[in-house]
């Protein structure tokens, strides 16, 4: 199995195929109100330069950035003034928390940034990886569905527009 995330293009020897993953760097904030003061916001506030998550206990979370950087994990200003402008746009009062930390993180994109579930041009390669931001969310899913091609032989049906094979090039392109 292959589940390297932005790693997995990297692969490459006896597995016999390369699969167009890259890495998109994605910074996130994490703040604190002070104590006893009101949280910025009670529910998950998106919005299409952030989002903001606030924790019963004061912390807040904001993010993330989406960088084509290749493989740099470094925390940038820009990054964090990026955000917390994005963040003060509907939130003022966010202005007012203590930064605790910026850290920085590489995720799996493919070129049409869907996951890649399914069996490899190797015998028994099985790719789970390149689901970009929604690697958390999509987790289960993706469990569920390797489960099923490892015990059944074949994927779910809803796994199909995932298949590794949708990077192949066509017969007319290969032999050109």
């Amino acid at each position: 199995m292959i589940a390297a995330g932005c790693w997995s293009s990297q692969l490459r020897g006896p597995v016999g195929q390369a699969l167009p993953v890259r890495p998109v760097k994605g910074q996130i904030l994490a703040l604190r109100a002070r104590p006893g003061a009101a949280r910025p916001a009670e529910r998950l506030v998106r919005t299409p330069r952030c989002y903001v998550v606030s924790r019963p206990d004061g912390r807040v979370v904001v993010g993330a950035t989406v960088e084509d950087r290749g493989f740099d994990a470094a925390v940038t200003a820009d990054g964090v003034f990026r955000l917390l402008e994005a963040a003060w746009e509907v939130l003022p009062d966010i202005g007012e928390l203590e930064l605790v930390a910026a850290r920085a993180g590489l995720r799996p994109g493919t070129p049409d940034n869907a996951p890649v579930v399914g069996p490899g041009a190797a015998g028994g390669l099985v790719w789970a990886t390149g689901h970009y931001r929604n690697g958390v969310l999509l987790a289960p899913v993706t469990a569920l569905a390797v489960a099923e091609l490892l015990t059944e032989g074949e994927l779910p049906d809803s796994m199909t527009p995932f298949s590794p094979r949708r990077f192949q090039p066509s017969a007319p392109e290969r032999d050109r």
